[in-house]
């Protein structure tokens, strides 16, 4: 029996990247479905989208949901119509026509894999990775997102090998690790969910993998060059320190040991932007830290955050000091 898969982009504002990316999936052998998430972009691109894809499902949220939410309507509605994989796809890519094969072949070759992405490359470098394998918090490493390189090679049946964290931009997921661990964590908002959601996964039991085969290219962060920096820093920032806070036995450095490089991380961060001339980019990185500390979820929320100007009064002396 043909699995029922289906492929879930969400679009924010981005409707040349999305119809880029449905054009690609029209190409699919084997087929699979499609249903196309819109975060409440303005103008609206439903009526445009369904005339010119009419195979594919559109749903549209009445609110930017951020990459979270948007996914999590399109994962809602794949599972109630039956899904036994869902591929969540960013819709600033186009992909290869055998990607559902060569997912679904790995998934058959490797029945512990609840997750598995393929290899991606840079869309206008397309001999160049961008990502493959990722281990999450390793000691001895001054970040926490470390590569793991996938030596791709093509054979039958496909090569997969085990990772912490698949990319987001391309993840196929098999029903029973949302029966099991749920959906996607609405807290993050953007960025760090998906990493997130491996690990919860793998807390579950389940493994997660990378196909060794690049399958997928990737334009990259373009709703955050649309938006600016700034939401990528402050996101990046403040989720950071949750998604330490809730792995931590996943980690293989103590909490303390975590916390340190990620204060360290922001700094750098920090630095970076200022040297950069990106005050509000660096600023951004000083708001996730504090809203960090104070648990603060969800979207970001314009309002006065009076720790801004003493950390930076802080992090501007660590830059004259480190300068002296």
């Amino acid at each position: 029996m043909t699995p029922n898969v289906w492929i879930v982009p969400v679009n924010y504002n981005g409707l040349d990247d999305t119809r880029k990316c449905l054009k690609s999936l029209a190409h699919l052998a084997p087929a699979a479905n499609v249903v196309l998430v819109d975060n409440a972009s303005e103008p609206d691109p439903t009526p445009a989208l369904r005339a010119e894809f009419p195979s594919v499902h559109v749903v549209r949220n009445g609110a930017n949901l951020g990459w979270s939410g948007g996914n999590n309507t399109g994962i809602r509605y794949a599972l109630a119509h039956g899904a036994d994989y869902v591929l969540l796809l960013n819709n600033d890519t186009t992909v290869a026509p055998n990607i559902v094969g060569r997912l679904l072949e790995a998934f058959r070759a490797y029945p512990s894999f609840g997750v598995i992405g393929p290899v991606i490359r840079y869309m206008d470098e397309p001999e160049v990775v961008m990502t493959d394998g990722v281990t999450f918090n390793p000691p001895g490493f001054p970040g926490f997102f470390q590569r793991k390189e996938v030596p791709e090679r093509t054979v039958e049946p496909p090569a997969a090998d085990g990772t912490d964290i698949v990319n987001g931009c391309c993840m196929m997921v098999r029903r029973d690790v949302f029966e099991r661990v749920g959906l996607i964590d609405n807290h993050f908002f953007l960025i760090h969910e998906e990493a997130d959601f491996c690990l919860r996964a793998k807390e579950a039991g389940f493994d997660c993998g990378v196909l060794a085969e690049a399958l997928v290219w990737h334009k990259g962060s373009t709703a955050f060059k649309r938006a600016g920096k700034k939401w990528q820093r402050y996101y990046d920032t403040r989720n950071l320190a949750r998604l330490i806070r809730k792995h931590r036995k996943l980690s293989g450095r103590g909490l303390l040991s975590a916390y340190g490089a990620y204060l360290r991380y922001a700094y750098h961060r920090y630095c970076h932007e200022r040297e950069d001339a990106q005050p509000a980019a660096a600023d951004a990185v000083l708001e996730g830290l504090i809203d960090a500390a104070t648990r603060r979820t969800g979207p970001y929320r314009e309002q006065k955050r009076w720790a801004v100007p003493v950390l930076r009064g802080v992090f501007e002396l660590g830059r004259r000091l480190k300068s002296v």
